[in-house]
């Protein structure tokens, strides 16, 4: 089995023992059974995002670092639904003056743009700066995405748990930083190597130059 094929089963696995033995629960003590088909729409999606993003990956070889990546978004999202803080949800909560979620988001992006890099490598195409900018449109983009499923559940589902558009902005906002970090990080990484290996490539050379000999030395060799 491929590394994706289990990564895509155990998080599929995860998340249906999740929703039968907590999610629910959680999700009607929260909103109430009178909201729920938000929680059917929000676990249609993620369902519905495990199995494209297994479609579309499985074929290629993704790196260990990347799978932990994304591993680390998907806990830190059921952690939010699920850990209870100061009698309330994870997600409600704020750290240093920021709701938890935009740290989820943060880090479901720097995720996503280590994977949308990762298949740019696969496809050969380099990571210059315009190939960097295009990655961060489409993470950005993935972003918006989900936006708009909430959007949809807002025109949909009365008395609907989402945010207004101040809390959508922010979103994307920590979407965005998250893929910018990935990406100065990455950048910052690729030129450390290509200076390592520009004043390693003089000093390898001078140790395997030969080394030359003086006149006495040449002149005994000749006579020997």
């Amino acid at each position: 089995m491929k590394k994706f094929d289990l990564f895509a089963a155990v998080n599929l696995l995860l998340f249906l023992v999740l929703c039968v033995f907590r999610y629910y629960a959680r999700f009607i003590e929260y909103r109430g059974i009178e909201h729920i088909e938000e929680f059917f729409i929000y676990a249609g999606v993620i369902l519905f995002g495990i199995l494209i993003l297994w479609t579309v990956f499985r074929h290629y070889t993704i790196d260990p670092v990347v799978l932990i990546f994304l591993q680390v978004g998907i806990v830190m999202h059921f952690c939010g639904a699920f850990v209870l803080i100061d009698g309330g949800r994870l997600y409600d909560a704020s750290l240093l003056g920021m709701r938890y979620d935009k740290y989820v988001h943060f880090v479901n992006a720097f995720a996503a743009t280590a994977l949308v890099a990762r298949l740019f490598q696969i496809q050969h195409i380099p990571l210059t700066r315009v190939n960097r900018l295009f990655v961060l449109l489409v993470v950005l983009g993935l972003g918006a995405v989900i936006e708009i499923v909430e959007y949809v559940v807002v025109l949909t589902v009365p008395r609907n748990g989402v945010g207004g558009y101040d809390n959508n902005m922010q979103d994307l906002i920590a979407n965005l930083c998250g893929a910018a970090a990935y990406l100065m990080i990455g950048a910052t990484l690729a030129r450390g190597a290509r200076l390592f290996e520009r004043n390693r490539a003089p000093a390898l050379g001078a140790t395997l130059a030969p080394v030359p000999l003086d006149a006495g030395a040449a002149g005994a060799m000749r006579e020997d």
